[in-house]
């Protein structure tokens, strides 16, 4: 998924291999249909997406979606040409553009992150439960390693008695704490969600709580592509629709599941009510285009802090604002009902 996990050392060394062979032939189409690359498969960060291909919002533009394991292999595909428009964890844009990457945010469906830290039933049911407990983590450097630990001294916990143990993605960590392998993790909305409705985890925070400014993803373009009057309506539908979504989903929520569980049909509708229903609780859609400037500064400073970044790339190297810009002048400001 894109996740922030992969640490600044790990991203710098991927994004400088610009030239990557990746298993498709055809060079990206033109005039009326992209290819857009996905970190991963479907999930709760494409649903702006999945509700514009439902209601037919796309209009005369195809979208062809390419589908690939994390946001370096997304980054790798989007600047070698592969794909048009990227969605990629906002921790690889910073530190692909860090590494001379010529790229640029053009709009974010879901620009908050919906991360949780859970504890294992039974271990606790506060934060200060966390002390002398062992986390399932994606890595070292990773946000599931990072975070909660900058959580922890948020609230005066001594992160020193925690251990670390390296798991993988999200769903293996919530097994791993089920297992017993591990007492808690961070995870998303639909993983922490399901351990809770299996009755094997407690929900101890959200991120968004503790940070509300993080950034999570946003979809991405090659530089040179701006340039491209072929190009500007096909960026300017996707960023429309994205905006378009995002309040349909503030104001439909059982309809939106109702789409998500199309495509994903092993998790049962009433669930995939719930999760929506949380996840409009955290106001994480970009129900106005997702190119805040103050998420992109309290990310990229975040990330410095960690260690993850050596400098805080500057807003105004990353966002490129004139399609929200566009689309707001036609949708106006977002009015919560």
């Amino acid at each position: 998924m894109a996740h922030i996990r992969v640490s600044f050392r790990c991203s710098l060394a991927s994004v400088c291999l610009i030239a990557f062979l990746v298993l498709i032939d055809a060079a990206p189409a033109r005039a009326g249909k992209i290819k857009m690359v996905f970190p991963g498969p479907v999930t709760t960060f494409s649903l702006p997406y999945l509700v514009a291909q439902k209601k037919g919002w796309l209009g005369e533009l195809q979208v062809e979606d390419v589908h690939v394991t994390g946001d370096p292999n997304a980054m790798r595909v989007l600047l070698s040409g592969n794909a048009d428009i990227g969605l990629i964890g906002t921790l690889n844009v910073l530190a692909s553009i860090h590494a001379g990457a010529n790229i640029r945010a053009i709009h974010s469906w879901q620009p908050i992150g919906d991360y949780s830290i859970v504890l294992a039933k039974g271990k606790g049911t506060t934060l200060a439960d966390l002390s002398g407990k062992t986390f399932a983590s994606s890595g070292p450097g990773g946000m599931p390693d990072q975070l909660p630990r900058l959580i922890m001294r948020k609230h005066g916990i001594d992160e020193s008695t925690t251990r670390f143990v390296q798991v993988g993605g999200h769903a293996a960590r919530l097994q791993a704490v089920i297992g017993g392998r591990a007492d808690a993790t961070l995870v998303n909305t639909v993983t922490a969600l399901k351990g809770v409705q299996d009755g094997k985890v407690t929900i101890l925070t959200r991120v968004s709580e503790e940070f509300p400014g993080l950034g999570y993803i946003w979809n991405v373009v090659r530089a040179e592509s701006l340039n491209k009057p072929e190009l500007d309506a096909a960026f300017q539908t996707t960023t429309d629709i994205g905006i378009r979504g995002s309040r349909f989903i503030m104001a439909n929520p059982d309809e939106a599941a109702a789409i998500l569980h199309e495509r994903l049909p092993d998790l049962d509708l009433p669930f995939l009510k719930a999760v929506v229903r949380d996840l409009n609780s955290e106001n994480l859609w970009g129900v106005n285009g997702g190119l805040d400037p103050k998420i992109e500064e309290f990310t990229a400073e975040l990330n410095m802090k960690l260690g993850n970044l050596p400098v805080a790339v500057p807003a105004k190297d990353v966002l490129e604002s004139r399609f929200v810009e566009a689309a707001l002048k036609n949708f106006g400001l977002y009015q919560k009902n």
